[in-house]
């Protein structure tokens, strides 16, 4: 017989130890609560019934299904600590309804909260919408891992993220995601931000110390890499790509001890990389490809080794191959842009060559500097001469100042003043004038037997046009070249004078983005011959079409694809560039139909049908605007407010252009206009790959988003209901320039994508 425990604790113990055991084996295999096993199937419901959640319905334990690629779903303590769901609904116009216009994403975090044990959370393509709720995700401070790529979620960055302070790895790639990032430097733990294929900006982020890899790529981030980067010791993988920052590169970025990885390209990143620059021994790929970078290459970054990648191409570097001309990164010949003293580069030991280099610098800054000075009080002194004396012109006299002979009984007058208007005091207006004329042909004085040789004597065949006041015919100079011939009536009795002075200012419209006028010869009136009555004005012929018919006659002309478009549309906006600062009052409310944009043969397009200039006159302390020719009453345009109006007219028309350019299709109304605008709009702001959607079909696979993005922010802004709204000229040039310098970085990557696949 088995003796018995020494105690009665002792026979205690034996009693209860077979519930322990079991009491423990429960806890170790503890099944999912009924509150969170219906919550998952909640989200399930919230989520369309994705395919990759089917299993949760069929399984009476979540907790007890296989991980897959899929669907993933641990459990602790019958609570859900990690979810993973991976679904087929990659941003794609396919999916844009794959979830109900009832979805909300507010429902959805509200249902995850319920699962407060949650420490890794992924829900990837799966079509989710709208604005992250913060107040909903700071609930989950249990959360390390948080992943949301590739879905539809729209908005800002909500603040509350920075409040989840476990959190170890936020990724939001691929979604809708607009405006700042808040400062997530109080997360120290944060490994892994991944932002990429947004629109977020302009700010760069601030993060903490303990990043090791951190995707920003193809967002809207703009100014220079901020200086902390270079002191995020953990940073091993580095990814801007694709936005507009600019600046020097900080080079100590390049040393961090554990960098793998950094992609810079697709920038405005500018100026020299010191050839001090060192290269961390881990780091096996550099791309700076597609930027503004100059001088020689630092030696880490020469050449391609077994060990390390280094992509150049797409700037300026003078020491590789397919590089830039170096205007294009230093416009105007500017000296190179240094970067200032990093890391050990600036103690006593560097200072032999360097502080030669600088001394040169500093010499030729100041020779630079002094020249600047001189030209600048020579501006001064030159403008205040010509207050004083305004009769006097400082610019070139054109042939049509100058008449070599009597043409038809018309004498210019013996004592004419040769005034010009000055030109307005813009930004680009001279260099604009300086080299845009250097295609165009030369101006010169028309006998009237050369006029009615080029018409053949004003045939009825070359009539192309006629009005009460104006003829407009085809012709042909004796050189065979094309021309137009306009015969304008002059007012009566206006002065010869004023007429002497007037054709001084059509014969300097000369740009290569206008159907120039080339010439001019004036008719004398038949009872007075010293009075003229009819001036006839000569323009060069643009016989390719018009942009409208390069963007829907495919049967008949050359289809343009993406960039050929944005480079016609940058040669419209340089054209009215020109109008609008060429003559004070500027040239506006010009005729900018679509029609009225002709390409030539080089597909260089140019305005037709622009307006005339006025002669600003002072009536009774007015500002009135005169044009010699009968066909428009003087009025109040010289005006400053009605200049402006002229003006914000010009951007808007050209905004209808943008908007056929980007569509391929014209707008017959007000009302398509509008709601084509609330279509971009939309699509701009939520849902970028809708903008790709509405693109014209004839350029799919021929533009970078981001081009076409800024292009359509472009024409929305030109278009905008208030003239506040809308952009001066010179923005809308600037923003085209840059989105082409995208498209072109684009263009770079894809061919040398495929070289180096080649070569490989």
């Amino acid at each position: 017989m088995a003796r018995s425990p020494s105690s009665p604790k002792a026979a205690a113990l034996l009693l209860l130890l077979p519930f322990l055991l079991c009491a423990g084996t429960a806890t170790l295999a503890q099944p999912l609560s009924s509150s969170q096993a219906k919550a998952l199937l909640r989200v399930r419901r919230l989520l369309g019934y994705p395919p990759a959640l089917e299993p949760l319905r069929r399984a009476p334990d979540p907790c007890a299904l296989p991980p897959a690629p899929s669907l993933a779903v641990a459990c602790e303590g019958g609570q859900v600590t990690a979810l993973s769901v991976r679904g087929d609904r990659d941003p794609d116009a396919a999916w844009r309804a794959a979830l109900p216009p009832t979805f909300s994403a507010d429902a959805l975090f509200t249902t995850l909260a319920r699962l407060p044990a949650l420490a890794r959370l992924s829900l990837v393509g799966l079509g989710a919408w709208g604005p992250l709720p913060g107040a909903k995700l700071r609930r989950l401070q249990a959360l390390q891992q948080l992943n949301l790529s590739s879905n539809y979620f729209y908005g800002a960055v909500p603040g509350d993220l920075a409040r989840l302070y476990s959190l170890q790895s936020l990724v939001l790639s691929r979604n809708r995601l607009n405006g700042s990032v808040p400062s997530l430097a109080r997360l120290q733990f944060l490994e892994e931000l991944d932002l990429s294929h947004n629109r977020l900006g302009p700010a760069f982020p601030e993060v903490g110390k303990a990043v090791a890899r951190l995707v920003l790529a193809d967002n809207n981030f703009t100014g220079k890499i901020p200086a902390g980067v270079s002191a995020l010791g953990q940073l091993q993988y580095l990814d801007v790509s694709g936005n507009r920052l600019q600046g020097w590169i900080p080079s100590s970025i390049f040393a961090l001890p554990a960098l793998r990885y950094i992609n810079l390209s697709r920038n405005r990143l500018a100026g020299q990389l010191p050839a001090t620059t060192a290269c961390a021994d881990a780091l096996a790929f550099v791309d700076v490809s597609a930027n503004l970078l100059t001088g020689a290459r630092p030696a880490c970054m020469r050449g391609n080794s077994s060990a390390r990648t280094v992509l150049v191409a797409g700037n300026c570097f003078a020491d590789a191959k397919q590089q830039r001309a170096s205007t294009y990164c230093s416009p105007g010949a500017l000296a190179a842009v240094l970067p200032p003293p990093q890391g050990n580069g600036g103690g006593g030991q560097g200072r032999g060559k360097g502080g030669e280099i600088g001394m040169i610098l500093a010499i030729a800054g100041s020779v630079v500097g002094g020249a600047l000075l001189i030209a600048l009080v020579m501006v001064v002194v030159l403008r205040r001469a010509r207050m004083q004396h305004p009769e006097v012109s400082v610019l070139p006299k054109s042939p049509a100042a100058t008449p070599a002979k009597k043409v038809d009984g018309w004498k210019a007058p013996a004592k004419a003043t040769q005034k010009i208007i000055t030109p307005a005091d813009k930004r680009h207006a001279s260099q604009a004038a300086r080299v845009n004329t250097l295609e165009v042909p030369a101006y010169r004085v028309y006998t009237l037997e050369e006029v009615k040789e080029a018409t053949d004597n004003f045939s009825s065949s070359n009539l192309i046009k006629t009005s009460p006041h104006a003829q407009h015919y085809n012709g042909q100079l004796q050189d065979g070249s094309r021309v137009l011939v306009r015969c304008l009536r002059l007012k009566p009795k206006y002065s010869p004078q004023n007429l002497v002075q007037y054709m001084e200012i059509i014969s300097k419209l000369r740009h290569r983005h206008l159907v120039c006028i080339i010439g001019h010869c004036i008719l004398s009136d038949q009872e007075n011959p010293n009075i003229a009555s009819s001036v006839y004005l000569i323009s060069e012929s643009v016989t390719n079409g018009s942009l409208r018919s390069h963007l829907t006659e495919w049967r008949k002309r050359e289809m343009l694809k993406w960039p050929q478009r944005v480079s016609a549309a940058i040669g419209v906006a340089r054209g009215i560039q020109f109008l609008h600062n060429v003559t004070a009052p500027g040239i506006v409310n010009n005729d900018l139909n679509i029609e009225n944009i002709l390409l030539d043969k080089t597909l260089t397009s140019k305005i037709n049908d622009f307006n005339l200039p006025v002669i600003s006159t002072s009536k009774n302390g007015k500002i009135f605007s005169e044009i010699p020719f009968d066909v428009q009453v003087d009025n109040d345009i010289g005006s400053a407010h009605n200049m402006e109006q002229g003006d914000k007219q010009d951007i808007y028309q050209f905004g209808l252009i943008l908007l056929e350019v980007i569509t391929g299709k014209p707008t017959d109304s007000q009302s398509e206009v509008e709601s084509l605008k609330a279509q971009l709009s939309e699509a701009v702001t939520e849902d970028p790959d809708r903008l790709k959607d509405m693109a014209d079909p004839a350029i799919q696979g021929t533009f970078a988003m981001e081009s076409l993005c800024t292009v359509a922010e472009i024409a929305l802004n030109c278009t905008g209901g208030e003239l506040s709204d809308r952009p001066s000229v010179d923005d809308v040039l600037w923003n085209l320039q840059y989105s082409m310098q995208v498209q072109d970085g684009w263009a770079s990557s894809e061919s040398l994508g495929l070289s180096v696949k080649s070569q490989a």
